[in-house]
Parts: C-alpha cells; structure tokens; sequence
C-alpha cells in the first residue's frame, strides 16, 4: 500500500509517498481502507520534531491524525463494529499514521460516521471535535459563559464555534477581516478582525479562552478574562498541573513541564486566574457522542480546500500558512 512518510525531523516540510506492507491487525484492533484524511496544524510540529517534548517518533513515520473509511477487517475482540462499517478515527498523536490506504487501530478509539457526513465532511471532525470537547471538560465550561477563541475560522473552529454554541456558550473568535463571512455561518456572537482590530481593548469579563496560537498570545488573552477565568492553551506548552494527570511520565519530564509552564501559571495566580494546556487524546466514545451530535444538528464541517494523495506536500504547505477557512483535506481513496 502507499502510505506518506518522513525519515527524519525537518524544517523543510516535505514528506515522500512510500509503498509498505498493508499492517496485521491484533485482536482489538480494526483495518480501515482510508477514503480521506484530514490535515492539521500538528503535522508541522511532528515534521519539524517541535512536538519532541511529548512524542519522540519512530521513522520512517507515516503522518495523519484523522481520517474517514471503511472497516475491511476486524479482530476477534472486536464486537461493536464489523467489515463495511463507514467510521472515523483520530489515531494517537504519538504514532499517527492516517496518511495511508490502510490503517490499523485500536476499536475503542473508533466511532461509525454520522450517516449525514460524506468521507470528506467526516475526515475533516475527529481531530477538532475531540479537541473542542476535552478543552470545554477542563474549563469546565457553563452554560451562558463567554468564550473566546483564538483564531477560530481554521480546521479547529469550523468545529469548535457550532459545537460550543450547542453548549449554551456565548462565543467570541478572531481572524481576518476576509474570515467575517465565515465566522457569521458558524453562528459565532461576535468577531474580532485582528489585521485591524486588537481584542485585549474590545473584550472584557471572558469566562473562557481557548488559545490556538500560543505563547505570544497568552498574556493578552489572559487580560479579557475575568478574575477566576480559565484559559486552555492549543500550543502555548505545558505546565505542572497538566504534567501532574499523567501518572506514567518519568518525574525529570514533570519537572520541565512545570518549569516551562512556570510563567503561564505566575501571570494567571497574579490575577487570579487560571492556565491550562491539552495534548488531545483519542477517544471512541467521544466521537460517537460526537456522531450523535451532527446527527441531531444536520451541521456540516466546512471544507477549505481538498488535495489528492500525490499533492499532499501541497495540502502540508497550505496548513502552514496558517491562512486556511475551514478544513483541508486529502483524498486518499477517491471511490465511493
């Protein structure tokens, strides 16, 4: 099968289409023939080795952290799904892997598709959707609060807006002014155009944030919450609060998760406030909670732009920009 791989961290952000064997599933696993994968921020980061501090990879690595298909095979453990279910799967960022015409993964990390959401719509959820549902559990998120995102016309908030307002949330995104239209048709309260406007002097008393664009922006986002406000950050880095929930990390990674989180965690006991960082982590019953809810709503993901298998280095160059509204995707098998 072909499959996309890197051989080594790079900042040249080009990968190679490899041809390797077709993976031997265990018992609780199932193979999935890939229709489509979605593309994301996070392959920068893998590609470059800037996720090292939690993932050190080994190559050659096929990259892809979500993807729509077909279940082709089953494991004898397996009994909620079965050969020709239509699912969707967010692989553990750790090994990845979704960038190939056939994927094996664990069961309990799969969900069957919304029957509303073609491969394409569907490629484009796992990865957001899980992201959106575990940063509202740390923030504890209530209905009625504010919530700011940062930067939310991309992958991430073509998921997250729709979803947190079924949530009860009011909610408040950034972008640029070409993003406005977009932001309006994911039902957003209120936008902020950054190429002209700063948020810091236009928003106060925020319940929440939820930060997609890391360290620089912490400190200004922590200043439009409100006292006893929370933030989640995307990217801006780990901190000890978070280093302390993962019972199996060696205490030498706990100690530089809390000093590199030291700042993040000083600016919010200053004003009484509090900082938290998510890695997102695979979650089965999640995305079927997830099937459930685009089911119900009739929603669906807005795709930016879509790429064959063999233009992926282009589909990795567009995520990179930075600039993209909505999801973008790769095609993996284009046969119905």
């Amino acid at each position: 099968m072909r499959a996309v791989q890197i051989s080594r961290y790079s900042k040249k952000l080009t990968a190679q289409i490899n041809t390797i064997s077709i993976p031997t599933i265990k018992s609780t696993q199932i193979l999935i023939k890939t229709k489509v994968a979605g593309v994301d921020p996070h392959l920068i980061l893998a590609i470059t080795g800037k996720v090292k501090l939690f993932d050190r990879y080994d190559f050659p690595l096929t990259l892809g952290n979500e993807l729509a298909g077909v279940v082709v095979d089953v494991g004898s453990e397996v009994m909620d799904l079965k050969v020709g279910d239509k699912v969707y799967t967010m692989p553990p960022l750790d090994t990845m892997g979704a960038f190939a015409e056939y994927v094996a993964v664990d069961a309990a990390i799969v969900a069957k598709m919304p029957a509303n959401l073609s491969f394409k719509e569907a490629a484009a959820v796992p990865l957001s959707a899980l992201t959106i549902v575990q940063s509202l559990a740390i923030l504890d998120a209530k209905q009625g609060g504010k919530l700011f995102i940062s930067g939310g016309t991309g992958g991430f908030g073509q998921i997250a807006v729709p979803y947190a307002k079924s949530q009860g949330l009011f909610v408040t995104i950034s972008g640029s002014g070409f993003s406005r239209a977009l932001a309006k048709r994911l039902g957003a309260d209120e936008f902020v155009d950054y190429t002209t406007q700063d948020y810091v002097y236009m928003l106060t008393d925020y319940d929440y944030v939820i930060d997609t664009r890391g360290a620089s922006e912490i400190h200004k986002q922590m200043k439009i919450l409100k006292p006893g406000g929370k933030l989640v950050s995307l990217n801006a880095g780990p901190n000890a609060r978070y280093a302390n929930q993962i019972p199996e990390l060696a205490t030498t990674k706990k100690i530089l998760f809390s000093l590199l989180g030291a700042s993040f965690d000083g600016i919010a006991k200053w004003q009484r406030k509090s900082y938290d960082f998510i890695y997102v982590q695979p979650n089965g019953q999640q995305l079927a909670a997830i099937t459930q809810y685009f089911e119900k709503t009739n929603i669906n993901p807005v795709i930016d732009s879509e790429y064959s298998f063999d233009e992926v280095n282009a589909a990795i160059a567009k995520i990179a920009t930075g600039h993209s509204l909505g999801k973008v995707i790769l095609i993996v098998d284009d046969e119905e």
